[in-house]
Formats: C-alpha cells, structure tokens, sequence
C-alpha cells in the first residue's frame, strides 16, 4: 500500500489515451487503476464461467449415474431363470 503511494506520488503526470474515435486525458494512477479493476473483472468472469461449466457438467454426470443405479437396482431384482 505503502509502495503504490509513493509509486502514485512519483508518477502523477497526465497520460494521453487514443481510441478508435478519439482521446482522452487522465492522470497516470487512474489509467492504472482503471486497468487493475478491468483485468480483475475479466479474471473473476472467467472464473465464474468456468465454475459453471463444471457444475453444469457435474449435474449431467449425476443424472446419468442415477439413471445408471436405477437400471441397475432394476436388474438386480428381475429373478433368475434358467432356461439351459
């Protein structure tokens, strides 16, 4: 905390920014906040999605075990018969 203060203090200088339909100016610790908090919000994005993904696939494999242990108890209690 105590590094990026005095980093902060050091470099307050302002920065141009150019875009596809223009510019603008803000002072150095904005642009490097702004950039902090958007990376961070990509990262917990991607995280999230990747959470889903597996949960959702978790699900899907459950369902198909349960369907599996029930064609299976299903099987096990037909009585046996021999027919040879």
């Amino acid at each position: 905390m105590i590094g990026s203060a005095w980093f902060f203090s050091q470099n307050d200088g302002p920065v141009e920014i150019n875009y596809f339909s223009g510019q603008v100016e803000w002072r150095l610790h904005w642009v490097m906040i702004f950039c902090f908090v958007c990376g961070f919000g990509i990262g917990i994005a991607s995280v999230i999605g990747s959470l889903l993904k597996a949960k959702l696939q978790l699900r899907n494999i459950r369902s198909k075990l349960d369907r599996q242990e029930k064609e299976l108890n299903s099987l096990r209690s037909l009585p046996i018969k021999d027919d040879y």
